[in-house]
């Protein structure tokens, strides 16, 4: 790991370490070599927090638009990644963004290996949200407006885009998403674990 790397996610456990203690919960450092950086006492027991940290939003691989998201590759930790964490090993993960010094949790079992994240400040700009709201307007027009070329050029869409959001068939696509603010923590939650 580069310095610049082990800097940055050192910040991550100070910053995941602080918010803990902020909540009112008891967190402190491990040594250095454990599968956890973190442990937290939640009143019932110690619980193991791995801290995963990013510095900034990057592009979603694997779209036709550039696509921006917080990127978190979860499971897997050691020499090139090749150690996979097990449930005995983390009981939460801390997420950073090193942005806004923000962290978010999530369960060990909850967790997938990688994890897309969106920006809160982005909202209604992803590809998704686009396409609700567009079937929505050409919907709510077509109450309207029965010419579908005219809804068309209305909304800057294809006709073909209109003649399918207006399908007795067509359903919008949504995705199961989350944004950063989804995922906030109360003390409270931690008692659960």
């Amino acid at each position: 790991m580069k310095s610049k790397d082990l800097e940055i996610g050192l910040a991550g456990e100070y910053i995941a370490c602080a918010d803990l203690l902020i909540k009112g919960l008891t967190a402190y450092p491990t040594e250095q070599g454990l599968p956890y950086d973190l442990v937290i006492d939640n009143g019932k027991r110690l619980l193991k927090c791995q801290v995963k940290t990013t510095s900034k939003p990057r592009i979603i691989p694997q779209r036709n638009t550039e696509t921006k998201a917080y990127i978190f590759n979860i499971k897997r930790h050691g020499k090139n990644n090749k150690t996979r964490y097990t449930k005995n090993d983390v009981d939460v993960f801390a997420l950073v963004e090193l942005e806004t010094r923000s962290v978010v949790y999530l369960k060990n079992k909850d967790m997938p290996d990688t994890i897309n994240i969106r920006i809160d400040r982005l909202k209604g700009s992803y590809y998704d949200e686009i396409g609700i709201e567009d079937y929505n307007n050409a919907i709510e027009l077509f109450k309207t407006i029965s010419n579908k070329s005219e809804i068309a050029r209305i909304l800057n869409k294809q006709v073909a885009s209109i003649n399918r959001y207006l399908s007795p068939d067509y359903k919008p696509f949504k995705t199961k998403a989350r944004y950063w603010s989804d995922l906030n923590k109360s003390k409270e939650w931690f008692y659960g674990i």
